[in-house]
C-alpha cells in the first residue's frame, strides 16, 4: 500500500486496484488526489475537509466513483445523485475494493462552547495488510495496534500536548502529521521536534512526507 499526502488533512491510499481518498478539502491538492480515485471518504463537512466543487466534478467525471461520510457532509453535494452518496455511522464496516474500512468517531472536537458541534467520522483503513487511521477533527484512536496514525497537529480545537499524548497512546508503528496547513514553516519545525520520539518517549517512527510524495509504510 502506498500512502500519499496531498496537503493538510487529505491523504490517498493506493494498491494495485484500489485508490481511497480521505478528506479532499480546500487546503489540499484536491485535483491530484482525486485523479483516478476509486472511493472518497469524508470525515466531516468543514471546507478544509470537503471541497464541494472539486468532489462534485470528480463524481460527475467518473460514474463509478462514490463517496462515503456523515449525512451532513453528503448533503452539501446536492448536485450528486443520492445513490452515489453513502451515509456512515460509527461501527459500520465498509468493503471498498481491496480495502476494508472500520468507521468510528462520533462528534467533532469542541472548538468553543458557542460553536455548534457537528458529526465527525474516523476511518481505519486496512489495505494490502497495512492499517491506517484517519481521525478527522478529533484525537479519537481505535483500541487496536496500527501501522500508521494520521495525527492532527494544528487546529482551533487542538492543544499540541493532547496530540503528543495521543501519539504515545495509539500504539502505531508510524505517526504522520496532518491538519497542518495553518502552520508556518517555523511552526511545522516546532511540531516535528515536539512529536519526535526522542522528546515524547514513544516507540513509533515519526515521519512528515512531502506533499505529493508516495510512501510505502
Amino acid at each position: 500500500m502506498r500512502l500519499t499526502s496531498h496537503g493538510h488533512a487529505c491523504v490517498r491510499l493506493d494498491s494495485t486496484t484500489t485508490r481511497v481518498v480521505v478528506d479532499p478539502g480546500g487546503f489540499s491538492d484536491v485535483a491530484s488526489a482525486l485523479h483516478g480515485a476509486t472511493a472518497v471518504l469524508l470525515t466531516h463537512q468543514h471546507p478544509d475537509h470537503l471541497d464541494v466543487e472539486h468532489v462534485t466534478a470528480a463524481l460527475h467525471a467518473d460514474p463509478d466513483l462514490d463517496v462515503w461520510g456523515p449525512a451532513g457532509a453528503l448533503d452539501l453535494l446536492d448536485d450528486v445523485d443520492a445513490h452515489r452518496k453513502h451515509a456512515v455511522e460509527p461501527g459500520d464496516i465498509l468493503r471498498l475494493g481491496a480495502a476494508q474500512v472500520e468507521v468510528g468517531g462520533g462528534r467533532h472536537a469542541v472548538i468553543h462552547p458557542d460553536v455548534p458541534v457537528i458529526a465527525n467520522r474516523t476511518y481505519t483503513v486496512e489495505l494490502d495488510g497495512t492499517t491506517v487511521h484517519h481521525p478527522g477533527d478529533s484525537l479519537d484512536v481505535p483500541g487496536r495496534d496500527l501501522d500508521v496514525l494520521l495525527l492532527p497537529v494544528a487546529a482551533p480545537w487542538l492543544r499540541l500536548a493532547d496530540a503528543m499524548d495521543a501519539a504515545r497512546a495509539a500504539g502505531a508503528r508510524s505517526v504522520v502529521p496532518v491538519h497542518d496547513a495553518i502552520l508556518s514553516t517555523a511552526g511545522q519545525g516546532l511540531v516535528d521536534r515536539l512529536l519526535d520520539t526522542a522528546r515524547v518517549g514513544g516507540e513509533y517512527v515519526y515521519r512528515r512526507p512531502r506533499v505529493g510524495e508516495a510512501w510505502t509504510p
